[in-house]
């Protein structure tokens, strides 16, 4: 059974946040602006790769259903965050490669699922995992919610060309200009801080099968995680052997 079944990579999910790392190098806020809409994001790409962590959070829809994505990551490994999908939720937490996460019941049943449970293992998963974290190498894990703490993942597939400055707005006060991609009567926005450093503060899709927003803070941040009790805690391995 393929891993979408979980937690799927949802359409449009890396592009609705992708661009947005600190911006720690590169031209100011007022140079960024007068440059042509391109450049103003490949500086802005660059730059978001050399970002020490960020905190992403996104909500849209995909096709597996309604979602939200609440991660800060971190470019040394370790990342802490929230992810919703169709009743589905999941806190995660990742330090060095070891991943631990704590799920709802939905989320528990469909793990079993996952594995081709009946219903009574089904139900003793999500028994057993009531209230704990499941404990696992951070690729190892089937669960698919390491991949959003992968600084670089956020970066795979965002598109430079296309675009054109479409004006001025604010994002929570700050002043902004906006980069805009229309295609096939689906409009992408990028929204881009025109005072101090030239962050991407915001990011929408619309008119498409998979509408979306996200925005991004705490640019170099330090994230601080911490292994949940041990007495909290079931590893994989041993879960393998229960079920």
């Amino acid at each position: 059974m393929a891993r979408g079944k979980l937690l799927a990579r949802r359409s449009g999910v890396v592009m609705a946040v992708v661009a947005f790392g600190g911006l720690t190098v590169g031209a100011t806020a007022r140079d960024i602006e007068d440059l042509p809409a391109k450049e103003i994001a490949e500086k802005a790409l660059d730059a978001s790769r050399n970002a020490d962590s960020f905190r992403i959070n996104s909500q849209g829809v995909s096709g597996a259903g309604d979602y939200r994505i609440d991660v800060s990551v971190g470019r040394q490994g370790d990342c802490r965050g929230t992810d919703e999908i169709d009743g589905r939720s999941a806190q995660f937490i990742k330090i060095g490669d070891t991943t631990y996460t704590r799920g709802n019941e939905a989320f528990w049943s469909n793990y079993a699922q996952w594995w081709d449970s009946d219903d009574q293992s089904e139900q003793r998963m999500v028994e057993t995992m009531q209230d704990r974290w499941l404990k696992a190498p951070a690729g190892a894990d089937a669960l698919g919610l390491a991949e959003w703490c992968d600084v670089d993942y956020w970066h795979e597939t965002v598109k430079t060309g296309g675009l054109k400055k479409t004006g001025t707005a604010e994002v929570d006060g700050q002043p902004v200009i906006t980069l805009t991609n229309e295609q096939n009567r689906v409009t992408d926005r990028l929204y881009v801080a025109t005072e101090g450093q030239p962050y991407f503060l915001k990011y929408t899709s619309s008119g498409g099968d998979y509408p979306f927003e996200s925005t991004v803070k705490d640019y170099n941040k330090p994230i601080n995680v911490k292994a949940p009790p041990a007495d909290d805690v079931i590893d994989l391995n041993r879960l393998r052997e229960v079920f």
